[in-house]
């Protein structure tokens, strides 16, 4: 099948880990603590995050193309704590940014749980399953918070947690297959808001930016969904990778995610795993 020509960052993904972790620093947190598979950012995690949201409202500001008032944004986030916990701080951070440096991004960002980006779900990281209530938990918790609107239109590319014990194919399947089911998603609805604005100013340069926050194993998992080559350097805290849509590679419906580790679409890569604007900053 021939590629389908898009618009070239009509849909901009920026793919995040999520800032260091409380066990990772605190051996003895473990022994405490009441969800001990669910660990918190410490406070230099919290920090890498907001500097990560500094460095997204930054590079958004390079747009040429279009304004502000024409782009949406989306988070969606790992059910772990950590990750959700790093979306709110980027999210901080962006808005801070935008308010120290008098710009006009302002819109308004939306937020989501997607299962699809949670951790590797095998013996390597977890002794068991893990309660399908932490999926529902994150999404209450969040929906709660009063500073992103949680998107409740967004259905999720799962309804649950992986599958446990979960297999590297099936791992690199799932996230392969998260990216372009939520790219479709924001595809769908660009599709949508220019039907309703019928040929108006208001639909052209429209561009949907999502944030997707994840683990280690997602971030090499979606390098290779973008790139199209093995990554196999380290994903540090908060490292950032952008990724800009250029074309569908076929017109065929998209494949259920996780059936198949081939990526749906290619995408013009910068920023691949940058990490350089936390070192000097912490």
């Amino acid at each position: 099948m021939d590629k389908i020509p898009l618009p070239l960052g009509c849909v901009t993904s920026y793919i995040v880990r999520h800032g260091e972790r409380i066990d990772h620093i605190d051996d003895s947190w473990v022994h405490s603590a009441a969800v001990p598979y669910d660990p918190p950012l410490t406070d230099t995690g919290q920090r890498q995050a907001y500097l990560t949201g500094q460095l997204i409202h930054n590079i958004e500001q390079q747009q040429a193309q279009p304004t502000p008032d024409n782009t949406e944004y989306l988070v969606l986030t790992s059910p772990f704590l950590r990750c959700a916990q790093t979306a709110q701080a980027i999210h901080q951070g962006f808005v801070d940014q935008s308010a120290r440096t008098h710009s006009a991004q302002t819109r308004q960002w939306k937020i989501a749980v997607e299962p699809g980006l949670s951790e590797v779900m095998n013996e390597n990281y977890f002794e068991g399953p893990l309660p399908e209530s932490l999926v529902g938990q994150r999404a209450d918790e969040l929906a709660a918070h009063d500073v992103m609107q949680y998107d409740f239109e967004y259905e999720p590319s799962r309804s649950g947690l992986p599958e446990y014990p979960e297999h590297f194919q099936d791992m690199m399947a799932r996230f392969v297959g998260t990216l372009d089911y939520a790219t479709g998603v924001q595809l769908g609805r660009m599709s949508a808001q220019a039907m309703r604005a019928d040929g108006s100013s208001a639909a052209l340069g429209m561009r949907r930016v999502l944030v997707l926050v994840t683990h280690g194993a997602g971030i090499k998992s979606l390098l290779w969904a973008t790139t199209r080559q093995p990554d196999n350097s380290v994903a540090s805290y908060c490292c950032l990778t952008r990724a800009q849509v250029l074309a569908r590679l076929s017109s065929l419906p998209l494949a259920p995610p996780g059936s198949s580790r081939m990526p749906a679409f290619l995408w013009s890569v910068d920023y691949r795993a940058y990490s350089q604007h936390i070192t000097p900053n912490l």
